[in-house]
């Protein structure tokens, strides 16, 4: 994440970025010569958790410091988010007691000390979620947590309320044991209204708690979950997802994977199988990781998203530095093979059986194992890369490997390249992979995003920036014959949480939003062709209009992708060579100030627009506004 700056980027730089187009700009789309073939999985998506992506965000789990596992910042764990509930005479008090821990995992309970509570009073705690809990009509809510009492036999009281007071929804469990075990209910509001300033609440009634403590764990809030996938995402950020049609999606970082120190990397075995039996960790970006949304659940995403999985490994190397020793190396190496037995193995193998435990009875069908995270800022990447290449290729021959660093004597198959830079470098970089040889090797890009003083994540998630993501993208389309795949980053943000901007998605606890980029990176990625095409310029060239074009066989599509990074409005005649199209053409365009963008009080002030046009005889004039994105479907007959 920190960023590579564009491999070899030296080369281009000076290279005046945006000329003055000419009046009469006229383009003819080659559709009577062949193209070259363009990769399908151009584009996608990376994910780590950063700008408090994960836990509250994409992963839908409600309840803030569910597990006890440490505090926000990695420290000794709290009672954060809680808070007592005393009414109506009531007296208890709550604890964190770490001398009646649910399991040797999570050492920590939280303990409910119950004094007295007097006829129509009310005894427990509530949990005020991230940055609240959101309602909603006609949805039904998942609660469960585990619990025990020293005397006390129940009845629970399991309610959403809101801050003032209010119940929205009420469930009962009838008895509680003397042992730990698990409790769920359903909880279905009687609301006409979203709202979020929301609260959890267990709490009981009954003078027969007085004198007992009733201790608890892994208290969790599912709202109806993308594809009502249990443990799974929150639907609406899924969908937003969805909606660009992503082809891979790589996980889990991105910096996340690689800890701080060796000790601290993502460990995949810490996040499989039951929600009580994952420890957590402090992410790299600094805060609380539960780890809820683990490597299954991330596999299970790409299948519900039909996006192919990009594993990153971690590959002995930590972000303070710190490098496994080569004589070091074999015992790590190992715990990448039985993460991939865990992906792929069958139900007779140790650790594919262990998947099948878990409730994936088939083996994913993963293609793309990434070894590393930026391994260009090491000097250790040689014998590094060497060990888990040999390794993986040894037992699974069929994995295409992605390298994340060029100090490698070992073939390299895929190169991540990762650019953020400012927009005048990212339309330099636009020609980047015109030049590059084409043999058998391919380019992953990543990440990259548009940063005004080309880093790090300080930068404005408006349309001049977006636009510049959109030209470099065009390249990377033109030449998709080499580049494999693509993704900005970061993609998430929870707003007001922002550690890197820009980025592509906001959302906070009531709604969900893209940025300008984001709608270029719909509008690229859900109209893709598989042909690249050569498109003739006469009157005029590159700047401030970019463009490639390309088609879609099984539709029989002519697509032209044109971006202007201008401040004036740009018209251009076009004609199609070759087969004839319709008459009509449907064109999707995003426009508008350099500086617009989207926030969370106006989430949809830039939008693409959809309309039609007229073509005849397979030609046509279209003006592309100032500052815009557009895509032109045209027809064969």
């Amino acid at each position: 994440m920190y960023g590579i700056f564009a491999l070899g980027i030296a080369s281009i730089a000076g290279i005046t970025l945006v000329q003055q187009a000419q009046a009469e700009l006229s383009l003819t789309i080659r559709n009577d010569v062949a193209g070259n073939a363009s990769f399908s999985t151009l584009y996608g998506y990376m994910y780590e958790d950063i700008n408090r992506s994960g836990d509250g965000g994409l992963y839908a789990e409600m309840i803030r410091n569910r597990a006890f596992q440490m505090n926000d910042t990695g420290g000794a764990p709290d009672l954060s988010y809680y808070s007592s509930i005393n009414s109506g005479g009531a007296s208890s008090s709550i604890h964190l007691d770490s001398t009646v821990p649910l399991n040797n995992v999570l050492t920590h309970t939280l303990r409910l000390d119950v004094s007295k509570i007097a006829s129509g009073g009310r005894a427990g705690f509530s949990n005020e979620g991230f940055w609240g809990i959101r309602v909603q009509p006609k949805e039904t809510y998942n609660a469960s947590f585990w619990a025990k009492s020293n005397k006390f036999t129940g009845p629970l009281t399991i309610s959403l309320e809101s801050s003032s007071g209010k119940v929205l929804a009420t469930a009962t469990i009838s008895s509680i044991s003397s042992t730990f075990k698990q409790y769920s209910v359903t909880l279905k509001p009687s609301v006409t209204q979203v709202s979020t300033e929301n609260v959890f609440v267990i709490s009981t009634s009954s003078s027969s708690a007085a004198g007992s403590s009733i201790w608890f764990d892994v208290i969790s809030l599912f709202p109806p979950t993308y594809k009502s996938r249990k443990n799974g995402l929150r639907a609406d950020i899924a969908q937003i997802l969805a909606d660009t049609k992503p082809s891979f999606f790589r996980f889990p970082g991105g910096n996340n994977i690689e800890g701080q120190t060796i000790e601290s990397r993502w460990k995949w075995n810490e996040t499989i199988g039951p929600i009580e039996t994952r420890p957590g960790r402090l992410g790299d970006w600094g805060y609380m990781n539960t780890d809820g949304q683990g490597l299954l659940e991330y596999l299970e995403m790409c299948e519900d998203l039909n996006m192919a999985p990009l594993l990153g490994v971690w590959a002995g190397y930590s972000l303070n530095k710190q490098s496994v020793p080569q004589a070091d190396l074999d015992p790590y190496v190992q715990d990448t093979l039985n993460e991939l037995e865990y992906i792929m193995g069958d139900a007779s193998t140790t650790y594919g059986s262990m998947r099948v435990r878990d409730g994936h009875p088939e083996p994913f069908d993963l293609k793309y194992v990434e070894v590393g995270n930026e391994d260009f800022f090491s000097t250790t990447y040689d014998y590094r890369y060497k060990a888990w290449y040999d390794a993986i290729k040894k037992v699974y021959p069929n994995l295409q490997i992605i390298a994340t660093g060029l100090e490698t004597s070992t073939p390299i198959k895929t190169l991540d390249d990762h650019y953020y830079m400012n927009g005048p470098d990212m339309i330099a970089a636009w020609s980047k992979y015109d030049n590059y040889p084409r043999n058998d090797s391919t380019v992953m890009v990543g990440e990259y995003a548009t940063n005004v003083n080309g880093c790090c994540g300080t930068s404005p998630a408006d349309m001049q920036a977006a636009i510049a993501d959109a030209i470099f993208a065009l390249g990377l389309e033109r030449n998709s014959d080499l580049v494999q795949f693509a993704a900005y980053a970061p993609t998430f943000t929870r707003d007001g949480q922002a550690q890197w901007n820009p980025d592509l998605i906001s959302f906070n606890t009531a709604i969900v939003w893209g940025t300008p980029s984001y709608y270029v990176q719909q509008m690229w990625s859900a109209n893709r062709a598989d042909t690249i095409l050569g498109v003739n310029a006469t009157g005029g060239g590159y700047g401030p209009l970019y463009w490639v074009a390309g088609q879609k066989s099984s539709t029989k599509q002519v697509f032209l992708k044109v971006a202007n990074y201008g401040s004036s409005p740009q018209t251009v005649a076009i004609k199609v060579a070759g087969p004839r199209v319709h008459s009509q053409g449907v064109s999707i365009v995003l426009n508008g100030a350099a500086t617009a963008n989207n926030t969370v009080s106006s989430p949809n002030n830039v939008v693409p627009k959809t309309s039609t046009f007229s073509v005849s005889s397979n030609t046509f004039n279209f003006t592309f506004p100032a500052w815009s994105a557009g895509v032109l479907m045209l027809h064969n007959l």
